[in-house]
């Protein structure tokens, strides 16, 4: 009974993580594509922007969002991939100890990718403003370093599902 209320469960978050991660491409792209017809609330970067924002630098932009997006993405394609595995009641392959570390890989990338991406855009949407008003921004707060340690555990409990995993299987073919 529980086996069958994970298999449930494992359905809806793999069904949950695809939808996102098909949306989310398209809500960056229409983002983008409509920031200068935003409410002001939704635009975050008013404050470096003067004007409206060009199609090139929206492009630009655009651009710099695909990197942070990608690593997204990517955790949440393993995320499906992990699910689906659990949806078929198999909890501790080999499979799924390489999905968990890829989950904690992916979690130590948004780190590189976060504060990169935010140069990157400061860069992209002020390039069109007059001398002395462009800016070069890059952040990289508490939550980017939390993400780092908790990509490490991830991987680290990776690890030990793996020795987990290898020991069992050699208690299986021990006679």
């Amino acid at each position: 009974m529980a086996s069958h209320n994970i298999q449930q469960i494992s359905r809806r978050f793999r069904q949950l993580f695809l939808i996102i991660a098909i949306a989310l491409p398209l809500l960056t792209l229409f983002y983008w594509v409509l920031f200068n017809y935003l409410p002001q609330g939704l635009r975050p970067l008013q404050p470096y922007v003067i004007g409206a924002l060009p199609w090139t630098t929206a492009s630009l932009a655009l651009l710099a969002s695909l990197l942070p997006l990608s690593v997204v993405v990517f955790g949440l394609v393993t995320l499906v991939q992990l699910f689906r595995l659990y949806e078929n009641a198999i909890y501790f392959s080999h499979e799924t100890v390489t999905l968990f570390r890829r989950l904690g890989i992916t979690l130590m990338l948004w780190v590189v990718a976060s504060p990169l991406h935010s140069s990157l855009l400061s860069i992209a949407v002020t390039f069109n403003n007059p001398p002395g008003e462009r800016m070069l921004v890059m952040t990289l707060d508490f939550g980017d370093l939390a993400m780092l340690l908790i990509g490490t555990i991830v991987i680290l409990i990776s690890w030990i599902m793996e020795e987990g995993r290898k020991l069992e299987e050699e208690q299986a073919y021990t006679v």
